[in-house]
């Protein structure tokens, strides 16, 4: 992502990315529903993320419940890995415009 002009900050684990997301300033996250010791459900429940960041699931874990309770929490649209930073490109730049109203 870097390669393609995004600033990137990176969590070792969910406890360290809710920190994160507490302290920076970010327009997207991107979350891995598999960590080490917490998972993705366990980050968007202790997560206080602002308004303006939309959280992206990326998982190889394919489950209708975690996708579903994931969107519930406030997730905004999910990846599936493998994925590549073209992709995942496409999906930032999508969910960076403006919703428009019918």
């Amino acid at each position: 992502l870097e390669k393609l002009t995004y600033t990137v900050d990176c969590a070792n684990n969910a406890k360290q990315g809710v920190q994160m997301i507490k302290q920076g300033d970010y327009d997207f996250a991107l979350i891995d529903y598999m960590m080490p010791e917490n998972d993705g459900i366990w980050f968007m429940r202790n997560a206080d993320i602002p308004q303006k960041t939309k959280v992206l699931l990326l998982t190889a874990f394919v489950d209708r419940k975690v996708i579903d309770e994931m969107f519930k929490l406030g997730a905004k649209g999910y990846l599936i890995k493998p994925v590549e930073a073209e992709e995942i490109s496409l999906h930032l730049d999508f969910h960076s415009r403006p919703r428009q109203l019918e």
